[in-house]
């Protein structure tokens, strides 16, 4: 009896640079990937531009079965799958969802919290607006406090300020 597989989402370590090619082949292999893209301001001597920026440098999301895993490392700019104990790390739906939101934003990915009744590390949910259910955990700074949304099955994080009275603990 066969087990069928189902696509399941997984992060993959992209060559520096290489991630919106890689994005763009794998798409067009018929495999979705995801590039959480932000627009950032670069500065040259000239001119300054408004760019399209990986939010996180050095990864893409891949929502595949095992079968396309060595289609996916053939790819240009693919360098290996993200993994944990030793095996393909999966990327719950909820995280992508989460980054999706954050990214959906469209501005500064910092909202001041205002008051001080969090403390640093403690596990809160966002209770409205775009990013509502989002969970994460609240950072300090000697500027002020923020949420930092971690993507644990990759151990990486992207700080959004947010007011306090859209938080709750979790």
């Amino acid at each position: 009896m066969r087990i069928l597989q189902e696509n399941k989402w997984h992060a993959v370590y992209v060559s520096s640079r290489q991630e919106k090619t890689a994005c763009r082949i794998l798409n067009d292999k018929g495999i979705t990937a995801y590039l959480p893209l932000v627009k950032t301001l670069r500065q040259w001597s000239d001119r300054k531009k408004t760019v399209m920026m990986p939010l996180l440098n050095g990864y893409l999301f891949v929502f595949a079965k095992p079968i396309q895993f060595p289609e996916i490392l053939q790819t240009k700019g693919i360098v290996n799958f993200v993994k944990s104990e030793g095996k393909v790390a999966v990327i719950r739906e909820e995280e992508i969802e989460s980054l999706r939101k954050v990214v959906d934003l469209d501005y500064q990915l910092e909202v001041r919290v205002l008051e001080h009744g969090y403390r640093e590390g403690q596990q809160v949910k966002i209770t409205s607006g775009i990013l509502k259910g989002v969970e994460g955990y609240v950072f300090e700074k000697k500027e002020g406090k923020f949420i930092d949304v971690m993507l644990g099955s990759i151990g990486q994080s992207i700080r959004v300020k947010l007011p306090e009275h859209v938080l709750t603990l979790v």
